[in-house]
């Protein structure tokens, strides 16, 4: 491994795979519920969460870099800022993309996991919250020496609302469809 947030392929289907098989067993044998829906869903929420923990420690992008003053804290409190770079520069797309998509398949997961018994706005909270914690974290782990910097933006807050938002419509909207209704039931069904 060259580095540990860019794994191979191999690696990264390695460290799925081990856990994948903790989920597995905790379900299979602590807690009995484990049906072949529940495994499905839980290799899609294992392979998400690894691949958001993979995109999330990734280091500070240039358009980032470009603001830090040498010797300030890595805090970026002016919305807009980063966004406006971004925009400006070759791959920002891309980033700008990820900030507001990445969030939605997490508020599907927790929809689930609730079995669709979630309002709007808790479901909102919830998504926004984990998107502030994991921000805080990343700005607390600035201080673990030779791990990537990263810049507590308000803006990446911005755009994880955004799509946080997204998702909270597009869920609330498939979920008041009774085929999705019955998916969820069936999903999360321990029988």
């Amino acid at each position: 491994m060259n580095h540990i947030l860019n794994p191979t392929i191999f690696e990264f289907f390695t460290v799925y795979i081990i856990l994948f098989g903790v989920c597995v067993l905790w379900e299979k044998w602590v807690r009995r519920t484990l049906t072949y829906n529940r495994g499905v869903f839980l290799s899609l929420f294992t392979g998400y969460m690894l691949l958001t923990l993979l995109l999330t420690v990734q280091p500070m992008s240039p358009a980032e870099w470009s603001i830090v003053v040498p010797g300030s804290p890595l805090v970026n409190l002016r919305p807009f800022r980063i966004i406006t770079l971004m925009l400006q520069s070759v791959q920002g797309h891309w980033l700008l993309m990820w900030s507001i998509f990445l969030p939605i398949p997490f508020i599907f997961f927790v929809g689930f996991l609730r079995r669709g018994k979630i309002g709007f706005s808790n479901l909102f909270v919830t998504g926004f919250t984990a998107s502030l914690i994991i921000e805080v974290m990343l700005y607390v782990m600035n201080h673990i020496p030779h791990f990537p910097k990263h810049l507590f933006d308000l803006d990446v807050l911005i755009l994880n609302g955004f799509g946080v938002f997204l998702g909270c419509v597009l869920f609330s909207w498939m979920e008041s469809k009774q085929w999705m209704k019955e998916y969820i039931s069936e999903t999360m069904s321990t029988k």
